[in-house]
């Protein structure tokens, strides 16, 4: 045998357990240490990727950014010119009460006297100012949301991206 037979058989066995434990202790210990290291590269790897692709992304909205503003900056001016004469068209004009506005007359039309006539804008005929305003913001509005429909799909097509 390798030990002397003058050691009794269990210190023999104990020897024999305590080296294979302190052999297994060394195994774990190496291990987690070696599993460390590995998680540690691929954590740090992971990390580098990471800003790389950031870097990446965000160079590529500024990119996409920059073409858009370009994009939006050329819909506005054709939309600009299209809306420059309706706005003066709605500004310049007066509303006045007809089928357009009330639909029609709602009670038997009155007759006037003679002095009522010789008025350029009767009072009756025109519609209130704070009515005749927000009618014409109403109208501005629609006319710049259609405005701005048709610029868009005119620089889809342009652009092929509608058929």
């Amino acid at each position: 045998m390798i030990l002397p037979d003058i050691i009794p058989w269990y210190w023999k066995a104990g020897a024999v357990v305590l080296v294979a434990a302190a052999s297994a202790g060394g195994v774990q210990f190496y291990g987690v240490r070696k599993y460390d290291e590995g998680h540690k590269a691929a954590v740090s790897e992971r990390a580098a990727q990471d800003a790389v692709a950031i870097l990446k992304r965000t160079q590529d909205n500024a990119i996409l950014s920059i073409k858009q503003d370009a994009t939006n900056a050329i819909l506005t001016k054709v939309k600009n010119e299209e809306l420059a004469p309706v706005r003066e068209r709605i500004v310049t004009q007066r509303v006045y009460v007809g089928a357009a506005i009330c639909g029609g007359p709602a009670a038997a039309a009155e007759t006037e006297s003679a002095t009522g006539s010789d008025r350029a804008d009767p009072p009756g005929r025109l519609v209130r100012e704070d009515v005749e305003r927000d009618l014409r913001a109403l109208t501005l509005a629609v006319e710049e949301d259609l405005a701005t429909g048709r610029a868009c799909q005119e620089f889809l097509r342009e652009n092929g991206l509608a058929p």
